[in-house]
């Protein structure tokens, strides 16, 4: 991931995971990740990862969507904005058990597709093993502003450390 932002974000989930288990969302204490804040949201999973609500949204991830996302569901927020693309396989396969993922690629949101977006997806389970939300970071850019260390889409966040580390 050529963001630091994103990198903090997966290592700071990564020292919350114990014996394998994922964390929780008890377990984030917004005062170890201030600067964070702004680029994070937390999405509660609906059923087998059907659908998606925002439990909160930082305040760049509510300007990217321009809206405030607290309590509504990605559906919802896709209707009202006539667009596609989000909830994708991979929200679905990250609330699924899948593990981390991130992507770089363009905003999947109408109006802003000349937007770039880095994102990274966490998941949290309350009882260690059963995923009820994701934790994501994201990064918005305008288009032409795009990393020169691209990763393929959908890495998980440990094989992109992976391919980094041997640079």
């Amino acid at each position: 991931m050529p963001d630091n932002k994103l990198q903090r974000l997966f290592a700071y989930w990564q020292k919350l995971c114990r014996d394998e288990r994922m964390p929780s969302r008890r377990d984030i204490d917004p005062v170890e990740i201030p600067d964070l804040l702004p680029n994070i949201f937390l999405l509660d999973v609906v059923g087998d990862g059907e659908d998606f609500v925002f439990r909160l949204a930082g305040t760049l991830v509510e300007d990217a969507f321009s809206m405030t996302l607290h309590g509504k569901s990605i559906a919802e927020i896709q209707r009202q904005a006539g667009s596609t693309g989000i909830p994708d396989a991979h929200h679905i396969e990250v609330a699924r058990g899948g593990g981390p993922r991130y992507q770089e690629g363009n905003m999947p949101v109408a109006g802003r597709e000349h937007w770039m977006i880095h994102r990274l997806l966490l998941p949290l389970a309350s009882d260690g093993e059963t995923v009820d939300v994701l934790m994501g970071g994201a990064i918005f850019l305008l288009g032409g502003q795009e990393s020169d260390r691209t990763a393929e889409p959908w890495q998980t966040a440990q094989q992109v450390n992976k391919v980094q580390s041997k640079h």
